[in-house]
């Protein structure tokens, strides 16, 4: 495409309030730059289009109030993505589902221009620490979206109309503010349903959270995370348009999480025997491991990775999931 037709799409796209066509505007604009090897200007333009913010300030991350709810409590949070695409090692599948997100709502007007919407209500399932949430602050991160996560404890009120008003108020304050809407743990509210001592007014308040969900327009993708899916019932399930599962990682994709995390540092670890005896390790547990590594260097003073780390945060590892493993049993004993 010629770059004054670039330039057009971008104007046009910014003075329709397209906030996705201007990324992808902007972004083939960059891209167009790379192929003529102007890499010094295409990296400055990809700088400022990811972090828009100008020196010593701090921009709001919404031009409009948070919603509250009756007591005046806060039901979102804003933040920035804490992770990027490039930080997540997942299984290829799941991978290609969030690649597959991505393209769609950046290609969103051209989409769009022949009636046919890119799919923006997406639940993620799997064990803990499989990267859920993080999942969606990369897909954030890659759309130049903020991140606004919603506490179902804030949400959920003894008062169940309260409920469903709280749901409606965070569905209008996504659908005029493009972000992703990340709702953590939502099988605690969704199972409510299925449960056999629901009442008329318990069931047709996650009715109403369910249907203001699906009926949210604007450019705003919404993320529902569930480790326990089991607990869903089809309705919650018909209301996505997407469903992403996240398994735990193949030996080699533990072994690339452990390289790509003690990359930071000179390391002599064995990163095939650790993933070895990691195997059966969340993401997430790997990644304290490495983390854990990573501080006993920097701490000793030398910034160098070795095998004795490995070994230490390897019984940290241990000890974490033994207090964790006695707790449950503790919890179901209750």
């Amino acid at each position: 495409m010629a770059r004054s037709d670039l330039l057009r799409r971008m104007f046009l796209a910014w003075s329709a309030n397209d906030h996705s066509g201007f990324l992808h505007a902007a972004n083939q604009v960059i891209e167009d730059e790379r192929r003529k090897n102007h890499g010094l200007l295409a990296s400055d333009l990809e700088r400022a289009l990811r972090d828009p913010r100008k020196p010593g300030v701090t921009p709001s991350l919404s031009m409009k109030p948070l919603p509250k709810g009756k007591d005046d409590r806060i039901l979102l949070r804003m933040s920035k993505p804490a992770r990027s695409m490039e930080d997540l090692v997942l299984e290829p599948e799941s991978r290609a589902s969030l690649d597959d997100l991505v393209r769609e709502n950046l290609s969103r007007g051209v989409l769009l221009s022949t009636g046919i919407k890119p799919r923006q209500r997406v639940l993620i399932v799997g064990p803990p620490g499989t990267g859920k949430s993080m999942s969606a602050h990369a897909l954030a991160a890659e759309l130049s979206l903020p991140v606004a996560t919603a506490s179902l404890a804030s949400l959920t009120s003894s008062l169940l109309g309260e409920t469903a008003r709280n749901i409606e108020a965070v569905a209008t304050f996504v659908e005029h503010t493009p972000c992703v809407l990340l709702l953590d743990e939502f099988d605690a509210l969704a199972a409510e349903r299925a449960t056999g001592g629901d009442h008329g007014e318990l069931k047709r308040v996650v009715a109403t959270v369910l249907q203001s969900l699906e009926e949210v327009r604007g450019e705003s993708i919404i993320v529902a995370t569930s480790n326990h899916p089991d607990l869903l019932d089809e309705a919650v399930w018909r209301r996505f348009d997407e469903v992403i599962n996240m398994d735990m990682l193949s030996k080699s994709n533990v072994r690339a999480l452990i390289t790509q995390k003690l990359s930071v540092l000179p390391n002599d670890v064995e990163t095939s025997a650790w993933a070895e005896r990691l195997a059966n390790f969340s993401p997430a547990d790997i990644e304290r491991w490495c983390l854990d590594l990573i501080r006993e260097a920097v701490l000793r003073g030398d910034g160098h990775l070795t095998e004795t780390d490995a070994d230490r945060a390897w019984l940290r590892q241990l000890r974490r999931q033994r207090i964790s493993e006695t707790s449950s049993r503790l919890g179901r004993g209750r």
